[in-house]
């Protein structure tokens, strides 16, 4: 895990998600992104789709073949960047409303996962 201080400078860089900021509810603590997926250095911006990896625990990007009965599925709350087999933390919203089109990694089986806690509208 990644304990080593940081300085964001993320304060105008984002876009914004949520369709709004009423009823958002974030993950408890924090997610932990499992580094030992990532090849390279990888952005991963806010609104981002990941989900816990039930074997290891820990969260990973939600893929085209990520299955609609994943556990732990939620969108990324703020920009964080990952190294390879680094674990990097971020938090996540796991009840909103948010604009689909400022997500990344959205898929149809996501949606199913979080059908009646993140609502997708225009």
């Amino acid at each position: 895990m990644n304990l080593k201080p940081k300085t964001y400078k993320t304060f105008g860089k984002s876009v914004e998600f949520l369709r709004d900021g009423k009823n958002v509810e974030y993950t408890t603590g924090n997610t932990t992104l499992d580094g030992s997926t990532f090849t390279e250095v990888t952005e991963v911006p806010i609104g981002t789709a990941i989900f816990r990896n039930e074997e290891t625990g820990l969260f990973e990007l939600v893929t085209g073949s990520t299955p609609a009965t994943m556990k732990g599925a939620v969108l990324t709350a703020n920009d964080v960047t990952v190294e390879p087999n680094e674990n990097e933390i971020v938090s996540a919203v796991r009840n909103a409303s948010v604009i689909e089109a400022r997500c990344k990694g959205v898929t149809d089986n996501f949606k199913q996962a979080t059908q009646g806690y993140i609502r997708f509208d225009i």
